[in-house]
């Protein structure tokens, strides 16, 4: 079935900040704050601000609309693409097995199939699709949800440790840089505001760059307020074990009442940007197709202007990466491939801005470059050897594809 985008509606800055916090706080309040304390305890704290800056500088960079296969070559744009695709794979598979511990914890391979499968399907459908009205209406529920689980945890004392038990520790200040670049997923989303697609609200330049300080500024106090809240219930230690740690708070602040509350938040939030994230698959597939780069039967049905297949295919992929990928391998794994992609960007940025005298996004976009090169190799050496492999043999395919290696 052929999708004929709707027309797009320009849209004034409060509601460019509230696009951005529906597609950015889905999957960073309801799971990233655990692998980031397991990481380094309560030095992801101190990781955070290092992940805004970094988030900051990549969506000034994407706001610049700057084409990294034009300005950087061809391969560059294939190892910068393939580190994207891979990493919205991960983070639909984590956001997949988060939402299934939050709603069906007995159940969870089962709910993590289904909700993809739901998805999936109305993507395909085109039943799921909305504009800001709906993104204020998802955006109210999870802040809401936010909020009483700040409040109920820093309202109550933590529980008392037994007599004996040995002393909580606090975590290595040497890893403040991983847990930053797992935090920074919880950013990722943003393109939503600063590279609209067709047939999204749309809004101009200047809003862009009124909106992205805000919608950065308020995601960072909010993760700091609930990085707070959770290390004062849970501890670094309960906190970085936690499958489900807002859930796991509210039961510690003796507010068990609350739990279905937190599931159902948890669900809209986990839910939402899951469609969103294979939204942003599909496009990258018709992208690639254009540049005749994927196979010949979807790069056929993707100039023919039909996207319904390409959605199912999509669903499929991260479907069959669902077994094989564990929750903090797929977290580590999309940290990585992201981050390597904003590089990119923030490359490209730059190499675009070198001859319009423009001081401050030239610094900016060398700045993100840099930091975000220095977060990924903060990740595990496993991690940056997979992130290798999945690049090089990813960009090779695109290349045999499409017979153009340069």
């Amino acid at each position: 079935m052929a999708v004929e985008p709707r027309q797009p509606t320009a849209i004034r800055v409060p509601g460019v900040v509230v696009l951005g916090l529906g597609a950015m706080i889905g999957l960073g309040p309801f799971l990233l704050l655990a692998p980031a304390a397991a990481s380094a305890g309560i030095w992801l704290l101190a990781g955070l601000p290092l992940a805004a800056v970094t988030a900051l500088c990549a969506m000034y960079s994407t706001s610049e609309r700057s084409s990294i296969r034009e300005h950087m070559g061809r391969w560059p744009g294939r190892v910068a693409g393939t580190g994207r695709f891979v990493a919205l794979g991960c983070l639909a598979v984590v956001l997949a097995r988060t939402f299934a511990e939050h709603v069906a914890p007995d159940q969870p391979d089962l709910a993590a199939f289904a909700v993809l499968a739901v998805a999936a399907a109305g993507n395909a459908s085109g039943l799921l699709r909305w504009g800001s009205g709906l993104a204020w209406l998802i955006g109210g529920v999870v802040l809401l949800v936010l909020v009483l689980v700040i409040a109920a945890c820093l309202a109550v004392a933590p529980p008392v440790a037994p007599i004996g038990a040995p002393a909580a520790q606090v975590g290595d200040p040497r890893s403040l840089m991983t847990a930053a670049a797992i935090l920074f997923l919880g950013f990722v989303g943003f393109e939503r505001v600063t590279a609209p697609a067709d047939g999204e609200p749309q809004h101009g330049w200047r809003t862009t760059r009124r909106a992205i300080p805000v919608i950065a500024g308020v995601v960072t106090v909010l993760y700091a307020l609930l990085g707070v809240a959770l290390l004062h219930q849970l501890g670094p230690a309960r906190l970085a074990l936690s499958p489900a740690p807002l859930r796991d708070a509210v039961i510690a602040a003796d507010g068990a009442v609350m739990v279905p509350f937190v599931e159902f938040g948890a669900g809209v939030g986990l839910a939402s940007c899951l469609v969103l994230v294979l939204v942003a698959m599909r496009r990258m597939v018709v992208e690639a197709a254009i540049e005749r780069e994927v196979a010949t039967p979807l790069a056929t049905i993707a100039r023919a202007g039909t996207t319904w297949p390409i959605d199912l295919v999509v669903g499929g992929l991260v479907v069959l990466a669902l077994p094989l990928l564990d929750l903090t391998g797929a977290v580590h794994l999309a940290a990585c491939c992201v981050l390597v992609h904003y590089a990119f960007a923030n490359a490209a940025t730059r190499v675009e801005l070198i001859d319009q005298q423009r001081t401050w996004p030239m610094r900016t976009a060398c700045f993100g470059l840099g930091i975000s090169v220095m977060l990924a190799m903060s990740l595990p050496p496993m991690t940056l050897l997979t992130t290798l492999v999945v690049l090089v043999v990813g960009s090779c395919l695109g290349a045999l594809i499409s017979h153009r290696w340069r």
